[in-house]
């Protein structure tokens, strides 16, 4: 351990601590705003869902624009700095933002330029090296985010712990926002000193706008953005292999209709989950930041965790334990908030931690999982297609939270969270198991199904069938709970 640590420090770069500074205050950000809308504006719950909604479609937005923008300036550092100066600058706009339509508009703008970093940062890692050392850089930069977006849940919940008790907790939060912009700045900083200029490979490359996760396994940003898209989707292409003859697999299609269900159903738990926590409970925000700290760092020690079991017993298995998890979950967390049962924290604590653990496990085996249906001529497509629909499901999801808790309440949002899981089981047993032998037609699952399991044989995979001029795409998926 203590040497494997030795080697991941001196592998480090000088101007990985830019990452790390820029998603710590993501990290801090992800639960304030939902605070700032509820305990400072005092605006209702619905209006949660819509921002959601809108701030994620500006990140899809944002995901397939900056890469390309990128492409044709011929330059990364340039739009790394301005991603991380640019949304200081929002974040600081946030100390004194008056109504709702100042925080969405706020909030969107925020949310397009911080997809231009992660849309750069990965092609600043692996251009100008050999392909052999892809995959272990960009796992890299993926644990750099990690370690910054928890040390900025741990810094938010801390003060907030503590200001509050000189200033009131409305005063503390905003300060909070101009703590973040610091952070942000002095990322801006930071990569203005030390982002090594590259020679750009990737001008034509056919996936385009890779989005790098906070921390890759990681990240429940409740009201945020789908994390990754792949591929440029062409809407041509994307017909020719749903509906043509060489398209994609039956069972390929029947999960992606899986994952919209899954992310549509995650989004309607995730998306009020703080205001939750904090109207119906009576969190305060501090704890409330502690709970989503216990959560992701449920998910970073899960992750090797995850990667062995998938191995081990298949991906579409290791898919149906976490979603049925899941299910136990958002079903209690419904009948909870229904009924006037006041939840005692530790049994808070451990449902953050199984929630981050059963995410672990989702996004591994969803993303080992679309892989290995797909053929092999439509692997890359199919990847960034499963991306979309995630980030789609989370659109959804935002306008659906927002109708439900404005008119039902949080019950609803949950409970409809709860039946679209129950809707994601039901078609999992009518997609193929390609881990195993003969389950897929046409010889798919002994193509696609290797006994060498999916940590180390599907990144190999990735690298051989990835297009020679395009990133072979990290082991991620969309970023949601």
């Amino acid at each position: 351990m203590v040497r494997s640590w030795k080697t991941w420090w001196t592998e480090a770069e000088p101007w990985y601590a830019a990452v790390a500074l820029a998603n710590m205050g993501m990290g801090t950000s992800s639960v304030l705003i939902p605070l700032l809308l509820s305990r400072v504006l005092g605006r209702p719950t619905s209006e949660l869902g819509w921002l959601a909604a809108s701030v994620s479609l500006m990140g899809v937005i944002g995901s397939l624009t900056w890469g390309r923008l990128s492409d044709a300036a011929h330059r990364r550092k340039l739009f790394i700095v301005a991603s991380y100066a640019v949304t200081g600058a929002l974040h600081a706009s946030l100390w004194t933002v008056g109504s709702y339509s100042s925080l969405l508009l706020a909030n969107m703008l925020l949310n397009l330029f911080w997809v231009a970093n992660a849309s750069v940062t990965v092609l600043v890692v692996i251009e100008n090296r050999p392909k052999a050392m892809w995959e272990a850089k960009i796992g890299q930069l993926n644990q750099i985010g990690a370690l910054g977006w928890v040390g900025g849940l741990g810094l938010g919940g801390a003060l907030l712990a503590a200001l509050p008790r000189l200033t009131g907790e409305a005063a503390a939060i905003r300060m909070l926002f101009l703590l973040i912009a610091g952070l942000q700045l002095s990322a801006a900083i930071t990569a203005a000193l030390t982002v090594p200029r590259t020679v750009p490979r990737f001008t034509a490359r056919r996936f385009r706008g890779v989005i790098l996760a906070v921390g890759s396994f990681l990240t429940d940003r409740g009201s945020f953005s789908p994390q990754h898209l792949y591929h440029r989707l062409a809407p041509v292409l994307v017909w020719r292999r749903l509906f043509g003859e060489s398209g994609f697999h039956s069972g390929t299609k029947r999960f992606l209709v899986v994952t919209l269900l899954a992310f549509v159903g995650f989004g309607l738990f995730a998306i009020p989950l703080p205001l939750a926590l904090s109207d119906r409970f009576g969190v305060p925000p501090s704890v409330v930041f502690a709970y989503f700290l216990i959560q992701h760092v449920a998910i970073v020690l899960a992750y090797p965790l995850a990667s062995r079991r998938i191995k081990r017993l298949g991906n579409r298995r290791i898919q149906m334990l976490a979603s049925g998890g899941r299910l136990l979950l958002f079903s209690g967390a419904a009948v909870l908030t229904a009924t006037s049962v006041a939840a005692p924290s530790w049994l808070l604590a451990a449902a953050f931690f199984a929630y981050g653990l059963s995410w672990s496990y989702f996004q591994l085996s969803g993303v080992a999982l679309i892989s290995r249906l797909a053929r092999r001529e439509n692997r890359g497509l199919a990847l960034g297609l499963y991306n979309a629909v995630a980030g789609l499901g989370w659109i959804l999801a935002g306008v659906g939270s927002g109708v439900l808790t404005g008119s039902f309440g949080y019950a609803a949002s949950f409970a409809a969270g709860a039946a679209l899981l129950v809707a994601c089981l039901a078609s999992l047993l009518f997609v193929p198991d390609p881990s195993a032998e003969g389950s897929m037609p046409n010889g798919h699952g002994s193509r696609y199904a290797p006994r060498d399991g999916y940590s180390g044989g599907a990144a190999r995979r990735r690298e051989e069938n990835a297009p020679s001029d395009a990133p072979a795409a990290p082991p991620t998926s969309p970023a949601a709970p």
